[in-house]
């Protein structure tokens, strides 16, 4: 007989619940109309269940203060079910985490590596890109951290307007440092607020130094 795509996509895949959280009262967002399984969550999309899989670790340690991946992983996966040590050594081998480290599930550093983690055990493959899983913790609330303008390896904005004195040396210069920074920005700006705000800076200033140096070259007689 032949198994088709969809049977050999693992069910927490199907269902849209990468976490495969069972079905209980809780309202989630996000929640398919059809709830074609009898036994876990069904979601409109992988998003919802990502977010989800997040809003329950969070709980875990707002509501339970369960901070290391041995305490979390034994509620999640207790040993009436599973093999918790197997699932619990996976996961920290998976994060690069020791069992017993504390970690923060209002940190996206480490609410992230946890989150792929407990996909690819659920489920034997973690097929979801950054940008969905981003998405998905960021629904539930945890953010990447913002973006350091001055640490960023793309920005070299205090070098670059240092070493150019004036004319195209500026603009050459300061364009170097925003194309890089918008681009950076560009990227993070459906997830954070503040980036939208920092990429209009960031563009504003680039348009206003060409400006001052077309202006500059005009009053000096360049073309």
């Amino acid at each position: 007989m032949t198994v088709s795509t969809s049977e050999r996509t693992p069910r927490g895949i199907r269902n849209n619940n990468p976490g495969n959280l069972r079905r209980n009262g809780d309202p989630w967002q996000g929640l398919a109309e059809r709830q074609g399984d009898v036994e876990f969550f069904t979601f409109k999309s992988a998003i919802y269940g990502i977010r989800a899989l997040a809003r329950t670790l969070i709980a875990y340690q707002d509501k339970h203060g369960l901070r290391t991946i041995r305490q979390i992983i034994s509620r999640w996966a207790p040993p009436n079910e599973n093999n918790t040590n197997a699932y619990i050594r996976a996961v920290a081998a998976d994060t690069g985490q020791d069992a017993d480290q504390i970690l923060d599930m209002h940190r996206f550093d480490h609410l992230l590596p946890l989150t792929k983690a407990i996909i690819r055990h659920e489920n034997g493959q973690q097929p979801y890109t950054d940008v969905a899983l981003t998405k998905g913790l960021v629904l539930a609330g945890v953010e990447p951290e913002k973006v350091n303008l001055q640490a960023s390896r793309t920005v070299k904005g205090g070098q670059a307007a240092t070493a150019a004195t004036a004319g195209l040396g500026v603009v050459e210069a300061v364009q170097q440092t925003i194309d890089p920074a918008r681009d950076a920005l560009v990227g993070l700006a459906p997830y954070l607020e503040v980036a939208k705000w920092l990429l209009l800076a960031v563009t504003l200033i680039g348009i206003g130094v060409m400006l001052w140096a077309r202006i500059d070259d005009h009053r000096k007689g360049l073309r």
